[in-house]
């Protein structure tokens, strides 16, 4: 399953982004703090975040499909003279990395705006209870694709 979804995070980098402004802060990602489920990428899905501290948030994402793990994500928000970055680590099932022990896939900021935060290849938004994320891929045949997934806050 590597290949397949390593070949999808060949995200968008062809498209302009607006420079989100300088005023931004950590806080404008607070609300993302907490455990939220849902479905998307074809199974079930599960991503939580720490409150902010010391300027970033530390979040982790898994996909499941079949009763069976898929793959995790190590996720850091913090704050670059662009605006807000998120950076993420890919781990298979086993724990074995994606990337290299140095590396990340980085989503450069966009805008930040209350309860929706955009990065490039990226968009996290709230509506109503729901956590919104659109991601664009590439797929196999690298044509780009979004992804919506869906997910609501859990106990």
């Amino acid at each position: 399953m590597r290949s397949g979804f390593a070949a999808a995070l060949l995200l968008l980098a062809a498209n302009p982004a607006t420079a989100q402004e300088s005023h931004v802060s950590i806080d404008d990602a607070a609300w993302l703090a907490g455990r939220w489920v849902g479905e998307g990428l074809g199974g079930h899905v599960e991503e939580s975040w720490s409150a902010a501290m010391g300027g970033q948030m530390v979040g982790h994402f898994a996909l499941v499909q079949n009763n069976r793990p898929v793959f995790y994500e190590i996720m850091l928000i913090d704050v670059q003279p662009g605006g807000l970055r998120l950076r993420v680590k890919h781990f298979n099932p086993d724990f074995t990395a994606w990337e290299d022990k140095a590396g990340w896939h980085s989503f450069e900021p966009v805008a930040a705006a209350r309860e929706d935060l955009r990065f490039r290849g990226l968009w996290l938004r709230r509506d109503k209870e729901e956590l919104l994320i659109t991601v664009t891929l590439r797929g196999d045949d690298g044509v780009p694709k979004e992804h919506l997934l869906r997910l609501r806050r859990a106990p």
